[in-house]
């Protein structure tokens, strides 16, 4: 028998949590989300998870406790990790510092809701770093493409059924990136670069 505090509902909204960013266009699991977030708070902080929920931006995500958290709540050093944390490579780094860029001019119009971009936009975009990529023209294109798919894989670009080759760009970006940490990125790509080409 079923524990109440723990409906199908609360089932449904952690477990789109577990599987990655949980945002408010999953109507049914973005409302018990908001209706349970207390106890889903409590819940995942047992498993050593923070739950982190932007209603403004619509979206929400679990992230490991730091060591320097765990220690606050009251975790011990042992205590086993649930996520792993993904290192980006240069390439990949860049493409989200661009578009977190590109995030950033969009929202500063104001025309529209959604960033939506073709894969030409994106290669476009990337097309005056080419240097540092080191390759012709279409293993740079392949290369390019082969980034947007890992990026959606990851959930920074989310693929329009409706439009082929064309991707919104999830708004977790701006979690992932904060402005403030768009210059330190930069300047860290930047020093990487240059110790590249010594």
């Amino acid at each position: 028998m079923m524990n109440e505090a723990y409906t199908p509902d609360f089932g449904a909204a952690a477990v789109h949590l577990l599987r990655g960013v949980l945002y408010r266009k999953e109507e049914g699991a973005w409302a018990a989300l908001i209706r349970y977030r207390g106890r889903l708070e409590e819940y995942f902080a047992v498993l050593g998870l923070q739950l982190l929920v932007d209603e403004a931006e619509g979206f929400a995500y679990l992230r490991q406790y730091q060591p320097a958290e765990a220690d606050e709540a009251g975790l011990p050093d042992d205590f086993p990790t649930l996520m792993s944390r993904r290192r980006l490579s240069y390439p990949l780094t860049l493409m989200l510092v661009l578009l977190r860029k590109r995030l950033l001019e969009f929202e500063n119009i104001g025309n529209d809701t959604r960033l939506v971009l073709s894969e030409r936009d994106m290669v476009e975009m990337m097309r005056i770093y080419e240097d540092s990529l080191q390759t012709n023209e279409r293993k740079r294109e392949d290369l390019i493409l082969k980034y947007i798919k890992r990026l959606a894989d990851y959930g920074f670009l989310q693929p329009l059924k409706a439009e082929s080759n064309r991707y919104e760009v999830n708004r977790i970006l701006k979690a992932y990136l904060p402005v403030d940490a768009l210059n330190e990125v930069a300047a860290k790509l930047r020093t990487y670069v240059e110790s590249k080409g010594k």
